[in-house]
């Protein structure tokens, strides 16, 4: 893998993908979406820059990997805190 799959994508849009997969069948519950806040979107919120792992197409999927109908990948920067994030949501 390489630099050249990841897309830098703004707030809004990795707030939206991530919104849309958590509430795919149903809206979370309020406490499920407390967590989310604290764990994930307060993360995208300090984050300088987000990127986001493209398609890479069928022959990347393990043997496995059809067991999943959304897989989503993202890199958050933190420079003020020094912190670098991997995101990874999928309905496993």
């Amino acid at each position: 893998m390489t630099l050249d799959v990841f897309e830098a994508v703004d707030r809004e849009k990795s707030d939206r993908i991530l919104w849309e997969w958590a509430n795919q069948f149903e809206d979370v519950p309020s406490d499920l979406a407390t967590d989310l806040q604290r764990e994930v979107f307060d993360r995208l919120d300090a984050a300088e820059r987000i990127y986001y792992l493209s398609e890479l197409g069928d022959e990347a999927i393990h043997d496995w990997g059809g067991v999943h109908s959304d897989f989503h990948e993202f890199v958050l920067i933190d420079r003020s805190a020094g912190q670098i994030t991997l995101l990874v949501a999928a309905d496993d």
